[in-house]
């Protein structure tokens, strides 16, 4: 919980310094400091406690924002966001939030249009008041009022990975309150939905109201909107609602199915049930006043005729007609991934070594890691030049050779340039064990130009897998427009893999393209796109995308051992 709060304390003294012109090194640090709080996945509590040296050995964490953590961790409160949050108004940090905003033109809205807050940038807009303005022409004003959309739409849900720690973290708070015999949580975040807009927790008791009673003076919530004597509704200190609901033991699988949803999918069950005869509730199945099941959800699911439909598939997309007639697809499990094939070192914008990144694989337990660091485009990223590439193929290939198991591929992720070539020629790709081909640049090309772009790059003989397809970034950048299918088709004729990128806000492919591709027949490359060990943890939202779009272990890489892997990469390298 800390992590998080500290996190955006960070983020917001970067964007303050910036609004306010200081130096742009120091700016980058504190928005560095930020993105490695944010993916801690221990309490930053806990590595306080061994002392100064282990902060300073987080990723971005020089001595000067060590001080600073623990001066929060003591008094909750740090004096240079005190200091910059009296110069900057409150509001002004939401409007430079927006995509296509950001500090400077923040600063120019502020002081030639008093424009402070995400209500009054939109009276601006609608006034066409930027247009008065130098440098704003009628594109620049359209992309502001897209980015304002989709500010206000990530105000209400948030990338499921920015909240599952924490949300995890709160369910063991839980499950130790006096009278709770089991609890768990539901809702979208069970069914890894890409965005949650709030927590749902169940609690199997026979004390609901000791339970509320506790839950509600947990000291992660910040204030009460509701208490009952089986549900409580409360904001945490980072502004995210929590919903929490009680049943008695004996319909802890009844509660479970409710409110894990979606919405749609139970209502579908409960007119299957009304067609039976029967009735469905939280508290269970019911003929008349019999209670048929309610104890387990294999339980309420066998009454209803069914067999038991795992989460991430109960969204009313044909999960309930399959169940009928036998057809449920055996999905992919996290045991069963052997590697990651998008991860970066510090070849490019990477925070780890080789040497670290291998002992992070072995405690995985994985075969291989996939290294594919940016090519040069990527500028921010300092990937390698084509001949620094060639140099780093090497190097990997003699650590392999000094190690041993698990291996890394030597791989890259190159872009894709607006005209469809790629970043390396291809007497550089030749030589890679892995290449991924990825945009992320003109991502607003006309839908017939974005797809000729990626059908050319996919006709590069060296290609394995098109990375992160869409290029979204949730509740920052909407997916590139392309006809999916045409570049689907392509990718199965080539022999190209597409990917399901797991890192926390890119999610991509989306669950609903990845079933499209995995229904075409392509095969499937799952990733965490990790920039430091820790990142390696997003294998499970990637998983759980994958499950989401009804995909099985057959055609995924990550399932091939590492011989079967590199023979699959070498019947599809070029001439």
């Amino acid at each position: 919980m800390r992590n998080q709060e500290l996190a955006r304390i960070f983020e917001e003294i970067g964007l303050m310094s910036e609004f306010l012109g200081d130096n742009p090194f120091r700016v980058r640090a504190y928005h560095q400091a930020a993105r490695t709080l944010y993916d801690l996945d221990i309490p930053i509590e806990e590595v306080a406690a061994r002392g100064k040296e282990a902060l300073l050995a987080l990723p971005g964490i020089g001595p000067d924002l060590a001080e600073k953590v623990l001066e929060f961790l003591a008094t909750g409160r740090v004096g240079k966001h005190e200091e910059l949050a009296a110069r900057v108004p409150r509001g002004v940090l939401r409007v430079m939030e927006v995509p296509g905003v950001g500090p400077k033109t923040a600063r120019l809205l502020y002081e030639a249009l008093g424009v402070d807050s995400l209500e009054k940038l939109k009276e601006a807009l609608d006034r066409g008041d930027l247009l008065r303005l130098k440098g704003f022409g009628a594109k620049k004003a359209e992309r502001i009022r897209e980015g304002l959309s989709l500010a206000q739409a990530a105000g209400k849900r948030r990338p499921l990975g920015a909240v599952l720690s924490l949300g995890r973290s709160l369910l063991e708070a839980i499950r130790q309150l006096p009278g709770v015999e089991g609890a768990e949580l539901c809702g979208s975040a069970r069914r890894y939905k890409d965005t949650v807009g709030d927590l749902d927790y169940l609690v199997a008791s026979k004390e609901g109201e000791r339970v509320v009673a506790g839950f509600v003076r947990l000291p992660q919530v910040k204030e009460v909107y509701a208490e009952g004597r089986e549900r409580a509704t409360v904001f945490l200190k980072n502004g995210l609602q929590v919903d929490l609901r009680v049943v008695p033991p004996e319909s802890w699988g009844s509660g479970l199915q409710y409110l894990t949803g979606s919405k749609e999918h139970s209502i579908k069950l409960r007119t299957l049930a009304q067609e039976k005869g029967l009735k469905l509730s939280e508290y269970g199945v019911f003929r008349g006043e019999e209670r048929l099941a309610g104890e387990t959800e294999e339980g309420v699911y066998a009454a209803l005729g069914l067999p038991y439909i795992p989460p991430p598939l109960r969204e009313d997309q044909g999960e309930i007609e399959a169940a009928l007639a036998g057809r449920l697809p055996k999905l992919l499990e996290l045991s069963q991934i052997k590697g990651d094939l998008q991860v970066h070192s510090t070849y490019s914008d990477g925070q780890n070594t080789l040497e670290e990144l291998w002992e992070a694989a072995k405690a995985l337990g994985y075969q291989y890691l996939g290294l594919t660091d940016h090519s040069p485009a990527v500028r921010v990223a300092g990937g390698p030049s084509p001949e620094e590439a060639l140099r780093r193929v090497e190097a990997i290939r003699r650590f392999n050779e000094a190690h041993g198991p698990p291996y890394l591929l030597a791989g890259a992720e190159v872009d894709i340039r607006p005209d469809g070539s790629l970043d390396y020629p291809d007497w550089v790709l030749r030589e890679l064990d892995l290449v991924l081909i990825s945009i992320h640049s003109q991502f607003r090309l006309p839908k017939a130009d974005q797809t000729r772009r990626i059908l050319r790059a996919l006709e590069n003989p060296y290609v394995h897998v098109l990375a992160h397809p869409t290029a979204r970034l949730l509740g920052r950048r909407p997916s590139i427009e392309a006809d999916w299918e045409a570049i689907f088709a392509k990718a199965l004729e080539k022999g190209v893999a597409v990917e399901i990128d797991g890192y926390y806000d890119r999610m991509d492919l989306p669950d609903d393209l990845a079933r499209l591709a995995y229904g075409m027949g392509l095969w499937i490359s799952l990733s965490t796109d990790a920039h430091q060990v820790e990142h390696l943890r997003f294998m499970e939202l990637a998983v759980g995308t994958a499950q989401r779009a009804w995909i099985g272990p057959e055609r995924v890489l990550n399932v091939l051992s590492y011989q079967e892997l590199l023979a699959w990469l070498k019947a599809r390298r070029g001439p």
